[in-house]
């Protein structure tokens, strides 16, 4: 009988290790990290991210990590405001790609020659100055087309899920899918962080400085579904757009409902 109960544990033992899906290793900044596939498939914020802000420097960082690239004639976005800006990394080559849209200046798409690694943690920048430039571990930047800004716009920030992107403009070929992976530390600046072809990868956790304007570490239990924006201004995200089951408009009742969370 006591052999019996031994082998019954020994095989749900194995039967919910090989279900489970093992976590990365922490990221070099440690901590927690928002995982996003089919079902968790983005955060976002409620109301507009800075709608009103003409930024004439942008640096939007973080650390990814991800088993296997997205499919050929596919992306996935892994930070961006739909009309502004975005980061995305491309399956048609591997690498990351970003778009910015401006005004005062030409800009548009850049994308190739930074291939994160997979099955390791990758620090990734998107770098807008008038065009859009990006950064892998360290190396790349932005050297095009200085002056201008971005333009404004009155849409959420999103991480992971699907950014839609203006077909009248310069836009990635393929289908946008959701990010499958592993995403932490996300840092946005209101300044080009990052001016030459090669700068110091940021250890432990991100800081806030004078040029933070959101910051998320994601260190929040498993199961909430609310993180907060360290950087004190206030842009906190949520799972999947939903707060308390309603879908994320920053309208009519839902406003009154995110200015009672908000106290």
């Amino acid at each position: 009988m006591i052999y019996r109960q031994i082998f019954i544990c020994l095989c749900l033992f194995v039967f919910i290790a090989t279900s489970v899906k093992a976590l990365p290793p922490p990221s070099p900044a440690g901590g927690g990290m928002l995982r996003l596939d089919e079902t968790h498939d983005f955060v976002a914020t409620v109301e507009a991210w800075f709608f009103d802000e003409q930024f004439e420097g942008l640096t939007a960082e973080a650390w990814i990590y991800f088993e296997e690239p997205p499919q050929f004639l596919s992306f996935w976005s892994i930070i961006g405001q739909e009309g502004r800006f975005g980061l995305v990394l491309h399956g048609n080559s591997g690498s990351l790609g970003a778009w910015g849209y401006h005004e005062g200046a030409d800009g548009g798409i850049t994308g190739g020659g930074h291939v994160p690694p997979i099955g390791e943690w990758a620090h990734v920048t998107a770098i807008y100055d008038a065009s859009a430039g990006k950064g892998l571990n360290g190396k790349g930047g932005n050297w095009c087309c200085p002056g201008g800004h971005l333009i404004k716009s009155a849409n959420p920030l999103r991480i992971g899920g699907i950014v839609p992107q203006d077909l009248d403009r310069g836009h990635f070929v393929g289908d946008n899918v959701k990010f499958q992976g592993y995403i932490d530390e996300v840092r946005i600046s209101d300044v080009v962080r990052y001016v030459k072809p090669e700068w110091k990868v940021p250890k432990g956790k991100f800081a806030v400085d004078e040029h933070t304007i959101s910051l998320w570490h994601f260190d929040e239990a498993p199961g909430l579904s609310r993180f907060k924006d360290a950087s004190g201004n206030g842009h906190h995200l949520w799972r999947s757009g939903v707060i308390g089951g309603l879908a994320v408009k920053a309208q009519g009742k839902l406003a009154t409902t995110w200015g009672q969370l908000k106290q």
